[in-house]
């Protein structure tokens, strides 16, 4: 992740979502959120995130949907993708484009250690 780079945070489950964004914002890394698939890609169309962490199972536009649609436009097709999902679609989501896949069972410190090992260390505060 470059400096200035956000983690978008995609998930409807409103204390997830809060829970998880407030754990990547104390380890200091910058984040968005969206309930949605079409927020996210709304955020993702103003300005591209260093990284997605995505709900698969969502109303108006499921993770899936968001998975095709930035991975068929070329301003985001190499944004990574890490899939968090209840359900158990690890290799559907690496074959479709994602960079991994965890299970949200894993708790937040363990979510916390995946996103270091795929987006780097938080950038540094001034």
């Amino acid at each position: 992740m470059t400096p200035g780079q956000y983690i978008l945070v995609v998930d409807d489950d409103d204390d997830f979502r809060e829970a998880l964004s407030e754990v990547l914002s104390d380890a200091g890394y910058p984040v968005q959120r969206a309930e949605n698939g079409e927020v996210a890609l709304s955020k993702v169309a103003e300005e591209a995130p260093g990284i997605v962490l995505l709900d698969l199972k969502m109303p108006v536009l499921d993770g899936w949907g968001v998975m095709e649609r930035m991975r068929g436009d070329p301003k985001s097709a190499a944004v990574p993708i890490l899939i968090l999902s209840a359900y158990g679609f690890e290799w559907e989501a690496e074959l479709l484009g994602a960079q991994g896949y965890i299970p949200k069972s894993v708790g937040m410190d363990e979510i916390l250690e995946r996103v270091r090992k795929a987006a780097g260390s938080p950038p540094m505060r001034h």
